[in-house]
């Protein structure tokens, strides 16, 4: 009776070792946050090709145009793509943490872009220091569920790098958002656009901050986060 409890104690004790290392094991959401960093990568080259049409060939150029709402159309499906492929991915291994992330930033992304189109067809027209800011503000729609996002990640997976790497990110953007620091941006081919330097450290963020993100869980997840649950 003894030995029946006895192994009865240590195949249960079996159980929640698996299930502890499997709610730990965020390799296929480490690939979803590669995903939407190579989606902005190419968002970006795109982007950078179309400064450069224009520097060559002019505004008039019908390649701006369709580059420039390729980049958001590009982004805007890549993110619902990515959301819908990888959600049933992880949903099928009732990885309950990677889920509710993927929920998250399923949520952030594409509710986000949604809210920064809303609010962008609302502003009137016109040049103005109020329109400006007001312009400048669509930003702060896209960026702040994003850092919002980041620090539940941390919470969740327990990394305190991803937490403290996200405080560090959202104080720097702060200062670079209030400062208003301008420099050229999309100068192939000719002179660029002034773009604040908040704008372009978003740009880092999504591109090379989501593949490092990706990478540093991935890495965590061949030992199922044991050795990298820092």
């Amino acid at each position: 009776m003894e030995k029946t409890i006895e192994n009865a104690l240590d195949d249960i004790s079996l159980i929640k070792a698996v299930i502890e290392k499997t709610q730990k094991d965020f390799a296929k959401v480490a690939m979803f946050f590669i995903g939407i960093g190579l989606v902005n990568g190419i968002a970006w080259i795109m982007e950078q090709l179309a400064y450069y049409i224009r520097n060559t060939a002019g505004y008039g150029n019908w390649l701006v145009q369709a580059l420039g709402q390729g980049t958001h159309l590009l982004r805007f499906a890549g993110y619902i793509v990515l959301f819908v492929c990888f959600f049933k991915k992880i949903k099928a291994t009732n990885n309950e943490i990677s889920e509710g992330m993927i929920e998250i930033w399923g949520i952030v992304l594409i509710g986000s872009y949604v809210l920064s189109f809303l609010y962008m067809r609302l502003l009137p027209n016109g040049n103005d220091d109020k329109l400006i800011t007001l312009w400048r503000c669509k930003e702060l729609i896209e960026v702040l569920p994003v850092i919002f996002a980041l620090f539940m990640t941390g919470i969740l997976t327990k990394k305190l790098t991803i937490t403290v790497c996200t405080a560090i990110y959202s104080i720097m953007y702060f200062v670079l958002f209030v400062g208003m620091k301008e420099i050229p941006y999309g100068t192939f081919g000719g002179t660029g656009t002034l773009m604040p330097l908040s704008s372009i450290s978003v740009k880092c963020l999504m591109i090379l901050g989501m593949i490092v993100l990706g990478i540093y869980l991935k890495i965590g997840a061949r030992s199922h986060g044991d050795k990298l649950n820092t």
